[in-house]
């Protein structure tokens, strides 16, 4: 009895590699389409020890005029005695060069599969990348902060006061602006002009001159004052801010000394602060106009500091001298009931 294991698949191919066995064909023809598939060796294949193709082109005669007699075909368009060779089955059944090909996509696919895998970055590499990645993020950001002002500026806050205060004495310096992003970092936390109280007021002055009259920058200068109404004082205060942080005065912007808003009962006021009274100031007019967009006709009001230190000096004279009158019109009642 034969051992179980000649039954196994695996015995069958290796009975193929007998080299002894009456069904070993020659490959002295590297041609893998004749040779090399079992299928050519059954339909197409003329050499080695195994009988001829029954279907090759050789052993299939071409039909004559005896075969067609015998079989009552006779000529004309049925007559098959053409002398031209019928095409073989290969040409039809190509089996041997179509299981070639699928030999020769296996073999790409096997030696695809034996390609080693890309190299996989491991997680230190990854975090290398991430961290040149963040160095060059926070180089870029460092660059995009330092975007300097001309000027250096300082936001100033007066809060609702006394009229018999100190003025200079009720404003607090709020912070200092030398760049672009800090502008913006203070300017997105500060309320709007419409959120202030009344009788409050924001100023926004260069850098080492004081929001007051008698500062040795502002002394021999004036002021452009323009009143709105309630309500659009915030947009028209922002324009100016950009403006002046801006430099869109141009030349002009040397003889700008800053910008006040106040916040009054029944309107707000916007003025700008020069250095001369005179000089630039009409051209410092039109650049409030442009960037402001106002109508033409708008009415700007100029008034130097001299003629506002004179004002109010008088309304600080008719003040006390009021008081005064207050006071002694108190001691005389005082005195009657006595």
């Amino acid at each position: 009895m034969a051992n179980n294991t000649d039954n196994s698949p695996s015995s069958l191919w290796n009975r193929r590699s007998n080299t002894n066995s009456k069904l070993n064909l020659s490959t002295k023809s590297d041609t893998r389409d004749n040779h090399d598939h079992p299928s050519a060796r059954r339909f197409n294949s003329s050499s080695g020890s195994i009988k001829n193709n029954p279907f090759s082109p050789g052993s299939i005669a071409s039909p004559t005029s005896t075969g067609s007699s015998a079989f009552g075909l006779g000529g004309g368009a049925f007559s098959f005695g053409s002398a031209k060779t019928p095409k073989t089955p290969g040409a039809i059944f190509d089996i041997g060069k179509a299981s070639g090909e699928k030999r020769d996509s296996l073999e790409e696919d096997k030696k695809e599969s034996r390609r080693p895998p890309p190299p996989r970055k491991s997680q230190s590499n990854i975090r290398a990348s991430s961290s040149v990645a963040e160095a060059a993020s926070t180089s870029s950001k460092a660059h995009v902060e330092e975007l300097p002002l001309k000027d250096t500026w300082v936001v100033y806050y007066r809060p609702p006061t006394s009229k018999n205060s100190d003025y200079e004495k009720s404003i607090s310096p709020l912070c200092k602006i030398h760049t672009v992003q800090a502008f913006w970092k203070v300017y997105t936390h500060l309320q709007r002009p419409s959120k202030l109280p009344t009788v409050s007021d924001y100023h926004l002055f260069k850098a080492g001159i004081r929001p007051v009259w008698e500062d040795d920058s502002n002394k021999k200068g004036g002021k452009w004052t323009m009143r709105l109404k309630k309500g659009v004082a915030d947009r028209y205060w922002e324009e100016l801010l950009l403006a002046l942080i801006g430099d869109q005065f141009m030349e002009a912007g040397e003889e700008v000394c800053g910008a006040v808003v106040s916040v009054r009962s029944g309107e707000d006021v916007i003025s700008v602060w020069t250095k001369n009274d005179g000089g630039r100031n009409v051209k410092i007019r039109e650049t409030i106009k442009r960037v402001l967009s106002l109508p033409p006709d708008t009415n700007l009001q100029w008034r130097s500091h001299d003629e506002s230190i004179v004002q109010r000096d008088q309304v600080d004279k008719a003040r006390q001298e009021k008081r005064r009158n207050t006071m002694q019109a108190e001691k005389k009642e005082e005195e009657d009931k006595s």
